[in-house]
């Protein structure tokens, strides 16, 4: 029973370790990709697989559109090559770069030189004024989702504090827990061996005590040894032997 009860404990354990290794070491592996490619490539907005998640710090955009969004939410931006910016259209949302930083308002009118588009005009859903007409080179990609509430939580996620929480606090849970296993194991395997080497001194001891009960057994049940009669003594009784006489000469 009590070997069941580790098992199941050590296979709980695993399928415990087993899932925050799926969750976290993707968590760590796309924390530094972008850590990485935005010390690289400062100029873009670093991404994975070609969208760039993107933390909202203000609330332009929120509105009654279905793809609004407000403050705090993490959006993702698929970027863009030259030839796909000509296909942008009115309604789309797009992130553009703007005195350093990056803006992502929806497209509400766009401007040609012949068939070639050339700028957007953009407004945020909350805003009255346009941002007005934005090179097409100023634009880095098309916002495709959002997710509220997460852009706080991925901006701490790749600061040193949030890689020391997420990342660096379960391994060290995981090495503090398998220490913990290991010393819990070594003390069973002693605990274990020591009640062994009783159980076999009691069983030694019991056959030890069954001997000299045997042996006390038999003699008690074994009969003393009568003294023998001996029947070759000489018979003093002065009778002479069958046959013979004295004779007297007169």
């Amino acid at each position: 029973m009590e070997k069941t009860k580790r098992k199941k404990s050590d296979l709980a354990a695993v399928i415990i370790m087993i899932v925050l290794a799926v969750i976290l070491i993707p968590v760590l592996a796309v924390n530094l990709t972008l850590i990485i490619k935005g010390s690289i490539d400062p100029d873009n907005p670093p991404s994975v697989f070609g969208v760039a998640p993107l933390a909202v710090t203000s609330g332009s955009m929120e509105g009654d559109e279905p793809d609004s969004f407000g403050e705090g939410s993490l959006i993702f931006v698929r970027l863009l090559s030259d030839e796909e910016k000509q296909a942008l259209e009115e309604g789309d949302i797009v992130t553009f770069r703007a005195s350093g930083s990056y803006v992502t308002h929806r497209i509400v009118s766009r401007n040609f030189d012949g068939e070639t588009l050339t700028s957007v005009v953009t407004r945020g859903d909350a805003n009255d004024a346009t941002d007005g007409a934005i090179p097409l080179e100023n634009i880095v990609g098309i916002c495709t989702a959002s997710a509220a509430g997460l852009g706080g939580f991925t901006m701490f996620l790749q600061t040193p504090g949030g890689i020391l929480v997420f990342v660096g606090v379960p391994v060290l849970l995981f090495i503090i827990y398998d220490v913990t296993r290991i010393m819990l194991h070594n003390r069973r395997i002693k605990a274990e061996s020591a009640s062994k080497t009783a159980e076999e001194s009691a069983a030694s001891l019991a056959e030890k005590d069954e001997e000299i009960r045997r042996l006390r057994s038999l003699l008690e049940n074994k009969e003393p040894e009568q003294p023998e009669t001996d029947d070759s003594a000489p018979d003093d009784s002065g009778s002479a032997s069958p046959g013979s006489h004295d004779d007297d000469d007169t």
